[in-house]
């Protein structure tokens, strides 16, 4: 139980970023026209003018395209033109399109089959690049194979992120040494991924919560809360955080069953 639990929660350890949820990057000067155009919802314009900016070899501008073009806005849905825009972009060196391309692999979007040797090629990618989110999902990556040299490797990838206090960074960090505390039977260093994870879910870092709210929902690694869970996932659940519905449903009903369990107890015999 307790391995699949922490399966579950380092895989919460990694943010899925798709084209459209790319996080923003600091707004080029040369791109403020095209920046305009979007916040008045003029697309067609916005991709012309990005069309303009990707021909002088812009990577961020092609990237925006892909993006465009990927969702039909400003031009004709393509996925296979979309595909053409970030792997042109990632060539120039934009990471969050290198990081888009892993994703695209690793789900099978943008008619791509499913990659495993991609995903890490285009992680490896956008980590050098310089996106720390891709080193992150690329240092879990390393953990999932349970090989004490991947260990080590994604330990030092993670080394920089948690000396400037990168959130996804300490969390990962925080549940491989839950996984490793556990199985050696350290109770220190589980504590330690404890007291990380915790740390994480009172400044409100939402995969630090869902993590938390599962511990105390299972009850495995710290005392089972339900109410408390309840409260969490409630939350989480209005801002659409994916699973949290899923999850408050689960605990709803652990709480339905603990209320009936009393009362059938104390019902007299006939």
């Amino acid at each position: 139980m307790k391995k699949i639990l922490l399966t579950t929660l380092l895989s919460l350890s990694a943010a899925t970023v798709f084209a459209a949820d790319a996080p923003k990057s600091n707004i080029d000067p040369a791109f403020a026209k095209a920046q305009e155009l979007i916040q008045a919802k003029n697309f067609t314009a916005a991709y012309q003018e990005l069309d303009k900016l990707a021909k002088t070899g812009n990577g961020q501008a092609m990237y925006n395209l892909g993006y465009l073009t990927q969702t039909g806005q400003g031009t004709t849905k393509d996925d296979k033109k979309a595909l053409k825009y970030y792997q042109d972009s990632s060539a120039k060196g934009y990471p969050v399109a290198s990081y888009v391309l892993a994703q695209s692999y690793a789900t099978g979007q943008l008619g791509l089959a499913k990659d495993p040797k991609k995903v890490r090629e285009y992680l490896e990618k956008a980590s050098s690049q310089g996106f720390d989110d891709a080193t992150v999902e690329l240092a879990v990556l390393l953990f999932s194979e349970g090989k004490p040299a991947s260990d080590k490797l994604a330990v030092q990838k993670l080394d920089p992120l948690l000396k400037k206090s990168f959130p996804p960074a300490i969390h990962a960090k925080a549940l491989y040494d839950i996984t490793e505390g556990l199985k050696s039977k350290n109770a220190t260093t589980v504590n330690q991924g404890l007291k990380a994870i915790q740390g994480l879910a009172q400044k409100g870092y939402i995969p630090a919560l869902m993590a938390v709210a599962n511990m105390m929902t299972n009850g495995n690694l710290i005392n089972q809360n339900l109410p408390e869970a309840q409260k969490i996932f409630s939350e989480l659940a209005k801002q659409n955080v994916p699973r949290a519905k899923e999850s408050l449903e689960v605990v709803n009903k652990l709480i339905a069953e603990k209320t009936k369990a009393p009362a059938a107890a104390a019902a007299p015999k006939k």
